[in-house]
């Protein structure tokens, strides 16, 4: 097994019970498969605050991690040496590896980690894979091949920039781009699961109906238009002998938005519609429950905001047959004909007129980032009349679907079960260790770039040169007044939290005083 990394935690990773997203169930579902993972070996924790890391014991245990645990702070590089690598769960490979060079860059590895792609920072963030020291030894990991595809795309396009700005130059150094999916715990899911007919009683659903189910955010700027299918499902509705159902499970973004839902749903007479969730998370109890009572799962997003799927893998893990777009990361999980089917997107005929407008009033600061992913979601289109004949041979065929179900579950525990994402980690992280062995030594690291060493960027304000500080036994900051010594006490903690060593700590704390006497 490979020697792995420290591992960056916040707790704004975490699933919570308010502002739910995918990015922080795909953080939840990270720690616990790689506790899990590492069983008896050595787990290292990196976080701004040290101490955070105690208060995630019982989620470790929980998850089957029984090794010891150590806690790393995140100003100085140096600790990460010995440890061979840290995995950062975002794509800002370039600024860590800013921080990095400080103690060269081939002592250890980063691993980043896309999630939404189409936010202004998020761009940023690729584009300074070109312009900052990131090493072939470094990865960022793309849960699909659509999200790869974009961030190949930003880096050409940084790359084409700059030499039309600098003239040809040699190519920047590229991480590794595995495609590798977000780790899910499919098989407790599986096994979490009720019986189909009892699911149906606890949630009211009549026996014979026909259940389709939209598990996941309901955002009509950051997630689906839901008009769309909306359509489909009255148009199917009407088609069909016995009711159709739409349980539809997962938080709302607004209050303005549950009532323009209930809009839309008022047009649709003819499907009955059982909400499950609003302005808080749905309990994972009822998320089974929808989930084992369902017989289509349907996911016809057209937000840039998608890249991967994480509400896919675990339809698909409770065996339902998928009806989605065929759009983003969704194609990566959901197999044509296999697994279900994929619904034909394109992007309106002259929607380019309207692109970079709205890229830049993102980027300017005119328009929230929901606003410009809604926006652009108005400029693409779905086969609506392939969806509806789609659905209804899932719905009137059920051997079928069954089948299609029992292929998507294995596949889902063949790839993205979160041990079987966790061995192929390994194997990356195998690979890095592998790439910087056999890197050129490197010299003595650079000095941090003068915009991050503020003493030396603003040397000249200060009238006198440095100088050595004269031994005096009154160089105490106990010797100050006590009001002087507790109204500065935090940015001095402050100050000598920012020094590398003790060493460093103790001769600036000898310093201190200087200013007061």
């Amino acid at each position: 097994m490979a020697k792995w990394p420290a591992l960056m935690v916040a707790p704004d990773m975490f699933r919570q019970t308010t502002n739910l997203n995918g990015r922080r169930w795909a953080g939840s579902a990270l720690l616990e498969a790689w506790a899990q993972f590492l069983g008896n070996r050595d787990l290292h924790l990196a976080c701004a605050d040290p101490q955070y890391p105690a208060q995630l014991s019982d989620v470790l245990a929980q998850a089957g991690h029984r090794g010891q645990r150590h806690g790393h702070g995140l100003l100085h590089p140096h600790p990460y040496q010995a440890i061979g690598g840290l995995f950062i769960p975002d794509p800002n490979l370039g600024r860590w590896s800013r921080w990095r060079a400080r103690c060269g860059s081939q002592h250890f590895s980063l691993i980043g980690q896309i999630h939404t792609l189409n936010t202004s920072s998020a761009v940023r963030m690729m584009e300074s894979l070109v312009t900052e020291p990131v090493q072939p030894w470094d990865a960022l990991i793309c849960s699909s091949c659509a999200g790869r595809d974009v961030v190949n795309a930003i880096l050409d396009d940084r790359e084409t920039w700059m030499q039309r700005r600098f003239g040809p130059h040699q190519p920047p150094q590229r991480p590794q781009l595995p495609v590798i999916p977000l780790p899910v715990a499919v098989n407790a899911l599986i096994e979490a699961l009720p019986d189909r007919n009892a699911a149906r009683k606890q949630l009211g659903l009549p026996p014979e109906a026909s259940v389709c189910l939209w598990l996941g955010r309901l955002s009509l700027f950051t997630k689906l238009d839901p008009w769309a299918q909306y359509r489909v499902l009255e148009a199917v509705a009407r088609q069909l002998p016995q009711e159709l159902w739409l349980i539809e499970c997962g938080p709302d973004d607004s209050e303005p938005q549950r009532d323009h839902l209930a809009q839309l749903r008022a047009l649709c007479p003819n499907v009955r519609f059982l909400r499950l969730g609003g302005s808080e998370a749905v309990p994972e109890e009822v998320k089974h429950q929808a989930l084992a009572a369902a017989d289509v799962a349907i996911s016809l997003v057209d937000n840039c905001q998608e890249t991967f799927g994480l509400s896919l893998v675990e339809a698909m893990a409770a065996g339902l047959p998928m009806l989605v777009s065929d759009w983003d990361g969704y194609r990566n999980l959901v197999r044509q004909g296999v697994d279900g089917f994929l619904v034909p997107s394109r992007w309106l005929t002259d929607a380019h007129l309207a692109s970079e407008g709205l890229a830049w009033a993102q980027e300017l600061g005119l328009q929230s980032y929901p606003g410009i992913a809604g926006a652009l979601a108005q400029l693409v289109a779905l086969d609506t009349n392939a969806a509806e004949a789609m659905l209804l041979s899932l719905l009137q065929d059920p051997s079928m679907a069954r089948a299609m179900g029992r292929q998507g579950r294995q596949q889902m525990q063949e790839r993205c079960e979160g041990q079987q994402v966790m061995r192929r980690y390994d194997d990356l992280f195998a690979d890095l260790a592998e790439r910087r062995a056999q890197a050129q030594p490197q010299a003595e690291p650079p000095a941090a770039a003068i915009g991050l060493n503020p003493v030396r960027l603003f040397s000249r304000y200060a009238s006198l040169p440095t100088a050595a500080s004269s031994p005096n036994a009154t160089n105490s900051l106990d010797a100050l007044p006590d009001v002087v010594r507790q109204g500065r006490l935090p940015l001095w903690n402050e100050v000598l939290r920012a020094c590398r060593d003790e060493d460093s700590r103790a001769r600036l704390q000898q310093a201190l005083p200087e200013k007061h006497l």
